[in-house]
């Protein structure tokens, strides 16, 4: 039962971008153990997690998704305060910004603004997502979300399918989830352990890199009005993610 309603928790969080499922696993004293057992494929054990996971994840999604359909604005100003905070925690333990990181931090800028997609919650939900664009962000996102720090749903943001995805979960579009599962497999066998070598030697290159990501995609969230509730609502959810990584910074 504690793997179970540690799993819902879990699933609940990481729909939000900027919360690391890396963070909230650290938090649990599971990581380490959770990590060599996921490469090994030893899944059994955690059973009542994924349980618990998917469960957290769907309710999740179910709710953000009839947000985004009714109140897009309010919904995009509160993750984008999500968002802009998860910065501190990716670049938590880094040196200070110099010449060659500065070159990493705008080279991430300049791609997350030049990438990203249609603004979220703009376009019809499920529509005109290929398969690979799936599998690629199964992939990805999940790799990194293991990653302590790094926010898995920040990158679907990236690549735009945040809001679809949200839509495949609430409308249980097996076939789109099934893409989106295999390449979340293959993020866990293949990339995980590339990612965290990479993240091991190459940290604070790649944490400015990733931090000038997460502000070039901001753009496909701002909202086409702002009102008193709807800066409440962003800082919200900038203070939400910002005492997160306060408690990140509390683990041993």
């Amino acid at each position: 039962m504690k793997l179970f309603i540690q799993g819902l928790i879990l699933g609940l969080l990481i729909v939000l971008p900027g919360m690391s499922g890396g963070t909230v696993l650290l938090i649990f004293g599971i990581y380490e153990s959770l990590v060599k057992d996921l490469v090994k494929l030893k899944i059994k054990p955690y059973i009542p997690l994924i349980l618990g996971l998917s469960l957290g994840i769907y309710l999740g999604s179910y709710t953000f998704a009839l947000f985004f359909k009714n109140y897009r604005d309010f919904t995009a100003l509160f993750l984008l305060g999500c968002l802009l905070a998860s910065i501190k925690a990716v670049l938590k333990d880094t040196p200070k910004l110099n010449k060659n990181l500065f070159i990493f931090f705008i080279t991430g800028i300049v791609i997350g603004v030049t990438t990203a997609g249609e603004p979220l919650g703009q376009v019809i939900p499920g529509e005109g997502t290929s398969w690979w664009l799936l599998v690629v962000g199964g992939a990805l996102s999940t790799a990194a979300m293991i990653i302590p720090g790094v926010p898995g749903s920040s990158i679907l943001i990236m690549l735009g399918i945040y809001d679809n995805l949200l839509f495949y979960i609430k409308e249980l579009n097996i076939i789109n989830l099934l893409l989106y599962g295999i390449g979340s497999l293959i993020g866990v066998v293949l990339l995980l352990k590339i990612l965290e070598r990479l993240f091991e030697r190459y940290k604070p290159q790649l944490s400015y890199f990733f931090a000038g990501l997460i502000i070039g995609s901001t753009r496909i969230l701002l909202p086409s009005s702002l009102n008193l509730i709807g800066f409440s609502l962003f800082l919200i959810g900038f203070l939400s993610v910002w005492f997160w990584s306060n408690k990140e910074e509390k683990q041993p």
